[in-house]
């Protein structure tokens, strides 16, 4: 009984291991072609809105008690550090079911809870950066603060007075 057990765990441990590869493979695989995308996105004529970047907060119909501190760690630092920023319109944020808005799961190639910093104009997206590392980080708030501002301000429009260095 105990073999089979044994047998059992490390087929799914396979299973989990495999599956994030693949996920990150794919997530790698599309950072090579972000600037491709940028240009084709980008084009078009006449007045054009103006650049924001749009911190979304995805997550499934179930929200576990790590699904909701990811989340309110994530509000905290964009009120704590960008204030201003969100407060003129410069940063958005935006919380979505992703099981219920396949189009945007897709979009950002989601398949579990996570945080996605995306440069926008409009509703076109012109690039991004999911932040699948928000999960193991989650113990330890000062990495997960570094790590999650650090790509808010790879993505941020010019700097306005108020905002955290």
């Amino acid at each position: 009984m105990a073999r089979t057990q044994r047998i059992v765990k490390n087929l799914l441990l396979a299973f989990v291991l495999v599956s994030i590869g693949f996920a990150l493979g794919k997530h790698s695989a599309r950072q090579n072609s972000a600037s491709a995308r940028l240009a084709a996105t980008g084009a078009g004529g006449g007045q054009e809105l103006p650049v924001k970047l749009r911190v979304y907060y995805l997550h499934a119909t179930f929200r576990c008690a790590t699904c909701n501190a990811i989340e309110k760690l994530t509000r905290d630092l964009l009120d704590q550090q960008f204030g201003k920023a969100m407060a003129d319109g410069r940063i958005e944020w935006q919380e979505a079911d992703f099981q219920q808005d396949e189009a945007l799961a897709r979009r950002f190639e989601v398949i579990a809870s996570c945080v996605v910093v995306a440069k926008v104009r409009g509703e076109s997206v012109l690039d991004y950066q999911r932040l699948d590392k928000v999960w193991t980080l989650l113990s330890d708030v000062p990495q997960f603060n570094a790590y999650v501002s650090d790509a808010i301000r790879a993505y941020l429009p010019e700097r306005a007075e108020g905002d955290a260095p």
